[in-house]
């Protein structure tokens, strides 16, 4: 039997995680920790769900991390495709059941503002993620700056939530963003969320899909943070009952909007 998942992480050590995903267009696995890194993609095709288990087999090889080593394993929950979120989680269950170990759900939305956050040196005040989840919506979340640049569990100023095109625009809009680092193929999908106020700062999309080396970042962020659940619990994330914003999220972006305007 493998140790207990909190055996070696718990003395404050880095603790060793892997990362699934399979959200978008692509397989993505990735490793981290004190024995080292590495991460792999490749398109989804016909047998995605065998590609994915050889991707976790050559990260480890190439890592030279010992399967027995892993704490955590994460996974992106969504938003995504359907097919996606269910063989990422299916995976990553099987895996955490078989050793015995912990699962860490990661969105998308997170993995996203991650990625594409911008340097200390480049003059930025959000990261607004739009994700194309077809049929004529998007998913949006925005993120204040500190918030991804922390090294915390990033936290959205709202979201994630659906909207279509000119909804989710003018939720951007609101923010009263200068200098927005933008992240999610939303943005290619409909021009028109750069429309407006946002047409005057455009900045090219950073990251269009999730990266499994950044929510290994985050998978390590959330094992630490008490994120984790049992592998049996877990289970993707699906958004398509929620298409407004709730009442607490049309506050924070009323006190998001008023933040940014007293800081100009």
């Amino acid at each position: 039997m493998l140790p207990a998942p909190d055996s070696r992480a718990a003395d404050g050590a880095r603790p060793t995680v892997l990362a699934i995903d399979t959200t978008a267009g692509a397989c993505s696995v990735a490793v981290s920790g004190p024995g080292g890194s590495a991460s792999l993609s490749r398109p989804m095709t016909q047998g995605h769900s065998r590609h994915v288990l050889e991707l976790v087999d050559a990260v480890l090889r190439e890592s030279g991390i010992d399967a027995h080593a892993v704490d955590a394993i994460g996974f992106g929950s969504g938003p995504g495709s359907f097919t996606g979120l269910r063989i990422a989680c299916g995976i990553a269950q099987g895996l955490g059941l078989g050793w015995n170990r912990p699962l860490v759900p990661v969105d998308a939305m997170r993995t996203l503002a991650v990625q594409a956050a911008p340097g200390p040196d480049e003059s930025a005040d959000w990261v607004l993620v739009a994700l194309d989840l077809r049929m004529g919506e998007v998913c949006m979340a925005a993120f204040p700056l500190a918030a991804v640049s922390d090294g915390q569990w990033p936290e959205p100023a709202f979201g994630p939530v659906l909207a279509g095109p000119a909804a989710a625009r003018e939720a951007f809009e609101a923010l009263g963003a200068t200098a927005p680092v933008l992240a999610g193929d939303g943005f290619d999908a409909y021009p028109m969320l750069l429309e407006g106020r946002l047409a005057k700062a455009p900045r090219p999309v950073r990251a269009r899909q999730p990266d499994a080396a950044y929510l290994a970042r985050l998978t390590e962020l959330g094992y630490r943070g008490g994120r984790a659940v049992d592998a049996a619990d877990a289970a993707p994330t699906y958004l398509r009952d929620k298409v407004a914003l709730d009442v607490g999220e049309q506050a924070a972006l009323r006190a998001a909007r008023a933040a940014a305007g007293g800081s100009r």
